[in-house]
C-alpha cells in the first residue's frame, strides 16, 4: 500500500464516486473482483462508530492493503467520522516507530509482530481502539492479549469482503472479554442447517450464505469453529483443519507457525500432514490427545519448509502451503 494509493482514492471519494472495486483475499478461493456501494460503506462506518465512539480530536492509522476490504474501509471511516488520517506501509510490524493516533486496525500476523519487539509493544498499549480482523487469533496471541490494561481497548471483527468489514465484534482483553461474537445493531446472525453462518444484513437481506461454521447461544452470539471447505478426507474421514490447529495452540499456546494441510497419498486419497518452519520443535510434541477429537485427527507426517506464507490480508495461505508441499 502506497501514499499515492491512499490518495487516489480519497480523491475519487470527495468526487463523489458511488462504486469501488476490491479483490476478495483468496485464503480459500481464485480471488474475485467486488463491488462495494458507496451508501453500504458509509452505513458500515456508521456501525463500527456505535462502538468505537471516535471523538473529533482523535487520529486514525492505515496499516492494511488498500486492495482489500479492510485497509479500503480504515479510510471510509476517516472519511465519516471527520478524523485526522495517518497512512502507513502494509508492513508485517506497523508500530516499530512511535506514531502518535487513537484508533488502529491490524491483522492477527502484524499483530504477532507487535507483541514480540518491546518498542512496537509500548506504541501499542498508547492507542485507545485497537481492532483485528482478517484471521483467527491464536491461543497463545489471545492470552498476551488478555494482559494489555483495558485503557487500550482490543477487539477481534469478524466479517469479509462482501458484508463491508466486520458485522461483529468481541472484546478479548477488559471487563467485557468475550470467546463469543456480538452481530452490530441490524445484522442478524443464523445458523444454517448444515452448521454454516447465514448473515443477514440491509444490503443483503436476503442472507449471505458463508463457509464459516459456527457455534451459537441463545443471546444470538457465536463462535466460529472453522470453514466447511478446510477439510482434509482421509480415507472417508473427514477432518477439520481449523479446529485441529486450535486445539494444538490451546495444548501448545507458545506462537508456533504452524498449518494443517493435506498430501495426496494413493490409498487414503488424502493424507493430512503437519507444515511447520521448525520440524525439530514440532517434534517435541506429543500430538496423541488429538484422538480426543478424531482418532484419525494425530498429523501423519510432519513437513518443514522455510517460512509459513501469509496473503495480503494476513491470513495463512493454505492453497500456497498445499501447492507448495504437493509439488
Amino acid at each position: 500500500m502506497s501514499l499515492e494509493e491512499a490518495t487516489d482514492f480519497l480523491s475519487a471519494w470527495d468526487r463523489g464516486e458511488t462504486v469501488f472495486k476490491i479483490q476478495s483475499s483468496g485464503s480459500t478461493s481464485e480471488p474475485k473482483t467486488i463491488v462495494l456501494e458507496r451508501k453500504w460503506m458509509e452505513w458500515s462506518a456508521m456501525q463500527t462508530a456505535k462502538f468505537m465512539h471516535p471523538q473529533s480530536h482523535e487520529t486514525l492509522v492505515c496499516c492494511l492493503p488498500l486492495n482489500k476490504v479492510g485497509g479500503l474501509m480504515v479510510l471510509v471511516r476517516a472519511k465519516v467520522w471527520g478524523l485526522k488520517l495517518i497512512v502507513e506501509e502494509a508492513t508485517g510490524n506497523p508500530l516499530n516507530e512511535n506514531i502518535d493516533a487513537d484508533i488502529i486496525s491490524v491483522t492477527p500476523f502484524q499483530m504477532q509482530n507487535i507483541l514480540a519487539d518491546e518498542i512496537s509493544r509500548e506504541n501499542l498499549k498508547r492507542f485507545r481502539e485497537v481492532l483485528i480482523g482478517g484471521a483467527e487469533i491464536s491461543e497463545g496471541l489471545e492470552l498476551q492479549l488478555q494482559r494489555i490494561q483495558s485503557g487500550c481497548q482490543i477487539r477481534q471483527s469478524y466479517g469479509m469482503s462482501e458484508t463491508y468489514s466486520h458485522v461483529a465484534v468481541r472484546n478479548i482483553n477488559g471487563l467485557d472479554q468475550s470467546k463469543w461474537f456480538t452481530p452490530l445493531e441490524n445484522i442478524e446472525i443464523k445458523k444454517d442447517s448444515d452448521g454454516s453462518a447465514v448473515i443477514f444484513s440491509p444490503f443483503n437481506p436476503e442472507g449471505l450464505h458463508t463457509n464459516d461454521l459456527i457455534e451459537m447461544d441463545e443471546a444470538g452470539r457465536f463462535k466460529v469453529l472453522g470453514r466447511k471447505d478446510f477439510v482434509v478426507n482421509s480415507g472417508g474421514v473427514k477432518l477439520q483443519i481449523e479446529e485441529i490447529e486450535k486445539a494444538i495452540h490451546e495444548r501448545y499456546p507458545e506462537n508456533l507457525k504452524f498449518a494443517i494441510s493435506a498430501i495426496k497419498d494413493e490409498k487414503l486419497g488424502e493424507k493430512m500432514v503437519l507444515v511447520c518452519e521448525k520440524k525439530a520443535l514440532i517434534e517435541n510434541y506429543d500430538l496423541s490427545f488429538l484422538k480426543e477429537i478424531n482418532f484419525y485427527a494425530v498429523p501423519k507426517e510432519i513437513i518443514e519448509i522455510n517460512s509459513i506464507p501469509y496473503n495480503e490480508g494476513g491470513k495463512v495461505d493454505r492453497m500456497l502451503i498445499k501447492r507448495l508441499i504437493n509439488s
